[in-house]
């Protein structure tokens, strides 16, 4: 088993610097090219978008060769029959879905449903489901449940690892740190066939990062981190079976830094009234790149982390103690909060929130407000504070200021409402004007406001209200580094 999981290790890793490499020109020549956009997108030129078709294409060869020359290869990924077909049909499906989106960029509903497909192909005909799990050592059966568990298991995985995807060189490493795990954990439970494929993927990332590491002259795509998702997801239901119990903390564990990453980026979201699909700069990578000047310190603090949560959970599943991955999920927790890596934006939302809650339950006030600056140093605050004073002379219920400029790494949240806002009021004589906030054509937030028209008019109250306009345009015109945007 050593000889065939080192050849397949090795051969994977040639095919992947192969296939991808020679998938270059092509992906060129059909216009799969990621182009600077002068807002996210601020690589110096085009470039191509093919590492995940080279990593599933190396990754699949890689096994189909070892398996013609080491007849146990052959025999593990042959049983049982139809496993190897399901996750490679699945594989394809979230691929072609993917490629897709990378050519044409679908909504967020449409990609979802394309990822459902995909894991039913794996859940349904493969037998990739979660009929019993463990949770710090108590079995729980599912049931009835084992289907849709195993579907959110699949979803949460894909999208967790496809919002990681943001800078050169950091999901082909945090991925070869999962399927390494993923292997050595399989195979160390006497799992081959989840140990060949995982070792099979680590390969062919450890290929693709020839291309991928900084500067970047290929991007994995969301065909790629789609496909790696789904992969981790299936792979990690096989390599965790104790025998017929998943015992889903380990896997967990692995997955802590795109799990708290996608964590984060919803809470984000949500509580800044914006969507869950809605793309910002405010993930980890984002946020290591605004403390470091290069990626490699962002790098290794990935590896890092994903090592700790590495050693979390194969410490874990071979102790059959899930106390070591929940202690290493809680050591990167506190990692990233003394060193301020990442997730104070979160806190500072949430805290917020919860204080204007606890100042509505307190007692009747006049107006519950929050203002949080998410990142930046433009003076957003100074002008939310004349707004709001100017708010409180006039009729406004309701203010909302949401600036999200990715180009310039600024990004601001105020919300102020009149609590007595519905006192004696028909619902007629209200009025909302939302303002969209531009810089240099491209609209960076929006400006909300609900008001009364019991009094002043809602024409009055408007023009009252734009004197403090100007205060916006001094902000908008030299945002730092307006000229040359961040990376």
């Amino acid at each position: 088993m050593i000889v065939s999981a080192v050849l397949l290790l090795l051969v994977s890793t040639a095919l992947g610097v192969a296939c991808v490499g020679l998938s270059r020109p092509a992906a060129r020549r059909l216009g799969l090219t990621d182009a600077p956009d002068g807002r996210r997108k601020h690589q110096a030129r085009p470039v191509s978008v093919c590492g995940g078709l080279g990593v599933l294409l190396a990754a699949a060869l890689g096994l189909g060769f070892v398996a013609a020359v080491r007849s146990d290869v052959a025999d593990r990924l042959a049983a049982p029959p139809g496993r190897l077909l399901s996750l490679l049909a699945g594989a394809a499906v979230i691929a072609a879905v993917g490629l897709l989106d990378d050519l044409v960029p679908l909504r967020a509903r449409h990609k979802l449903l394309g990822q459902s497909v995909a894991a039913l192909v794996l859940i349904l005909p493969g037998g990739y489901v979660i009929d019993r799990l463990t949770l710090l050592g108590l079995p729980v059966e599912l049931g009835p449940l084992a289907v849709p568990v195993t579907l959110l298991w699949f979803l949460a995985a894909i999208n967790a690892v496809n919002l990681l995807d943001g800078m050169d060189g950091l999901l082909g490493t945090v991925g070869v740190i999962i399927f390494a795990s993923l292997a050595v954990m399989a195979l160390g439970l006497g799992h081959a066939f989840p140990g060949y494929v995982a070792l099979a993927m680590a390969g062919a990332l450890l290929g693709f990062l020839v291309f991928n590491l900084p500067p970047a002259t290929v991007y994995l795509g969301d065909c790629g981190s789609m496909v790696i998702g789904l992969v981790v997801a299936a792979l990690a239901i096989s390599s965790s079976l104790k025998g017929t119990t998943v015992a889903i903390v380990g896997p967990t564990a692995l997955l802590v830094l795109p799990i708290l990453d996608t964590t984060a980026a919803i809470v984000r979201r949500k509580l800044t009234g914006r969507g869950v699909a809605v793309p910002d700069r405010g993930h980890f990578h984002h946020e290591m790149q605004r403390r470091y000047a290069s990626r490699w310190p962002v790098l290794a603090a990935a590896a890092l982390l994903g090592l700790i949560g590495a050693a979390g959970a194969l410490v874990g599943t071979f102790l059959s103690n899930d106390l070591y991955a929940v202690g290493a999920g809680a050591v990167v927790v506190i990692v990233l909060a003394v060193t301020g890596w990442f997730g104070l934006t979160e806190v500072r939302l949430i805290g917020a929130r919860a204080g204007a809650t606890l100042r509505r339950v307190r007692g009747p006030r006049d107006a519950v407000e929050s203002a949080v600056q998410l990142q930046g140093s433009a003076e957003w605050r100074d002008f939310w504070r004349k707004l709001v004073r100017l708010a409180e002379t006039l009729e406004v219920t309701t203010l909302r200021l949401t600036v999200t400029a990715p180009a310039w790494s600024e990004s601001f949240y105020g919300r102020w409402d009149r609590s007595d806002s519905a006192a004696g009021v028909p619902a007629e004589d209200y009025w909302r004007v939302e303002v969209p906030v531009a810089a240099q054509g491209m609209t960076v937030g929006k400006l909300t406001l609900v008001g009364s028209a019991a009094r002043l008019t809602m024409v009055e109250q408007l023009r009252r209200l734009t004197a403090v306009l100007p205060d916006l345009n001094r902000i908008l015109l030299p945002l730092p580094g307006q000229e040359t945007p961040a990376d």
